[in-house]
This record gives structure tokens, C-alpha cells and sequence, in this order.
């Protein structure tokens, strides 16, 4: 990962944020001011391998180590806007990755448990937030193991995030949403029996659980003890 913060400033890498943001994230409907202005103002350069950073505003995912990647960056605005983020919001993530997601996340307010199973990324994705925002860490709690161990049941969030393909729909009885809060929200890709990976948003509601299917994605396989 790039450690030079000047990488970060420059002018051109500022255009090239804007062009991303008008011809990735707005054309494709995302509409949400708060999310727009954290995708023209986070570098996401500063969050890929510096042999990638050439790349770091084209439409895709790139590699970030352990066999893992950065999602392309309209998927990042599209799930932000699905978490439907407020200040405040406690949120539980679930990949850290390089750091990206949860700079958005920070960006929009949250305040962050972020799980990530690599150590190797987790000090990757420590770093990263740091140099972006020196003393992130002080504010949010960046944790490395298997977050499927870490989420229980009776911990509180108001938002749940999944940076990684859950291998089948969770039972409503899980940590996944016991962990929420009444009129919470969980959103994450999962695997279905016909139809690949589909991106679902879950929600608790005060009578039961409300589920939108907004079709099909493509992420790594989430890992750990409990998938």
C-alpha cells in the first residue's frame, strides 16, 4: 500500500475522483449528496497497492492481498446508500479489507466496530485510515479474527455491513439481526442455490423482519468458523 500521504493531494488525482463520481456512481442513480461528496473527497488511491494505484478510479475491483479485493467503486457508493447511514449510527463490518468501505462509513458519520480476518490487511487497512485521517483509530475500533465469532447477539448496532458473500441466507435467530436494533438494518451478498450471489438488504422491523433482493453481485466468499 502506498504510505506517501502527498499521493493523496494531488490535483490531478482530484479530477480524476470528480470524473468517477459524474461517469460510475451518478449515472448509475445513486442520488445522495452525503455519499457523492465522500466518494469526490476519499482517495481511493491511498486504499489500493501502490502497483495498483494507476488503476484506483477505473470501474472495477482491484487485488489488495490475501486474495482479496477493493470493491469497484459505484459498489461502494451503492451498498453506502443502502445502509442508509445517520450520524451516529453504530455499525458493525464485517471485511475491513484495505480500509475504503469504512472510510465512507466514517465519512457518513457512523461510528465503527470493523472486523477484518487477515491480520496482514487489518494493519494494511490500520495504516491506510491513518494516513487519511490521522487518529481514526482513536474513534472507532478496528479488530482482526473471524467476525462470524465476534458479532453476538447481545451486542447493539444499528447497521450491519457484509464486505464478503455470506454462503446462504442467515436464520432471523442469528447474531446477523439479533444483533439489531428494532428498525435496523443489515445489508450483505449471499449465495442462493440457483441464482449466484444476490445483494440483500435486511430489515428488523418492530413486528418481525422485512427482506429486498437487489440482484445479482459479485464478492469473495465470506470466512470463518461460523459461515
Amino acid at each position: 500500500m502506498s504510505s506517501d500521504s502527498n499521493l493523496c493531494d494531488q490535483k490531478f488525482r482530484r479530477e480524476e475522483r470528480r470524473r468517477m463520481v459524474r461517469s460510475q456512481i451518478e449515472v448509475r442513480g445513486i442520488r445522495d449528496p452525503r455519499i457523492l461528496d465522500a466518494m469526490n473527497s476519499i482517495p481511493r488511491e491511498c486504499f489500493v497497492p501502490q502497483l495498483q494505484a494507476s488503476s484506483a478510479y477505473e470501474d472495477k475491483p482491484l487485488p489488495i492481498g490475501c486474495g482479496q479485493t477493493i470493491s469497484q467503486p459505484f459498489m461502494v457508493a451503492w451498498m453506502s446508500e443502502l445502509l442508509s447511514v445517520v450520524p451516529g449510527d453504530r455499525i458493525f463490518e464485517i471485511g475491513t479489507g484495505s480500509g475504503y468501505q469504512t472510510a465512507v462509513l466514517d465519512f457518513l458519520g457512523a461510528v465503527i466496530v470493523s472486523v477484518e480476518f487477515f491480520p496482514e490487511l487489518h494493519r494494511i487497512a490500520l495504516r491506510n485510515l491513518e494516513i487519511w485521517r490521522p487518529g481514526f483509530s482513536n474513534q472507532h475500533r478496528l479488530i482482526v479474527g473471524d467476525g462470524t465469532r465476534i458479532l453476538r447477539s447481545e451486542l447493539r448496532f444499528e447497521k450491519i455491513l457484509s464486505c464478503a458473500a455470506l454462503p446462504r441466507m442467515p436464520d432471523t435467530r442469528s447474531s446477523y439481526f439479533q444483533a439489531l436494533v428494532p428498525g435496523g438494518s443489515f445489508v450483505f451478498p449471499t449465495e442462493t442455490p440457483t441464482n449466484g450471489q444476490r445483494l440483500i438488504v435486511g430489515k428488523r422491523t418492530l413486528s418481525g423482519w422485512s427482506f429486498q433482493n437487489h440482484g445479482g453481485v459479485r464478492f469473495v466468499p465470506l470466512l470463518g468458523a461460523k459461515v
